[in-house]
């Protein structure tokens, strides 16, 4: 959601499209676009038509772990799009479930793998460290 709020998009009223119905990521995102206003699908690996959902999507949140998944073809234009995935290949390049090369066009704003949801991540991680510490020292006073 800090990632969403860092482009500035009005998310009230947008079509989101989920990749992925897993416990960490997808269902728990799903949830947090619903109450940002969002209509929200939920694909899983059961979905036909993955493109025709995305063809759609003002907003993609891909969560599947499948390296390549989601074409740069299939991305709506302008949507913005957030690659969680990340998946190592034989070379030890590491890569998400975007083809990102083919999206970033298209997209409006997307997320690079490596460097885009694993830094936020841990920035996130510092804040709340932060800010549960400066808590627990204020509520001792």
């Amino acid at each position: 959601m800090t990632l969403l709020e860092s482009t500035g998009a009005d998310l009230h009223g947008m079509h989101a499209v989920i990749v992925g119905a897993s416990n960490i990521v997808g269902r728990p995102m799903a949830l947090e676009l619903l109450l940002a206003g969002c209509t929200v699908t939920v694909t899983h690996r059961f979905t036909k038509d993955l493109p025709g959902h995305l063809a759609s999507a003002d907003l993609v949140v891909v969560a599947a772990g499948k390296p390549g998944l989601v074409k740069g073809e299939w991305i709506k234009q302008g949507a913005i799009v957030i690659d969680v995935g990340i998946n190592r290949q034989a070379d030890g390049k590491l890569i998400g479930d975007v083809v990102f090369d083919t999206a970033l066009p298209r997209a409006g704003w997307i997320t690079p793998v490596p460097g885009g949801g694993g830094p936020m991540t841990r920035a996130c991680l510092l804040e709340n460290t932060l800010y549960a510490a400066e808590s627990l020292h204020s509520s001792a006073e």
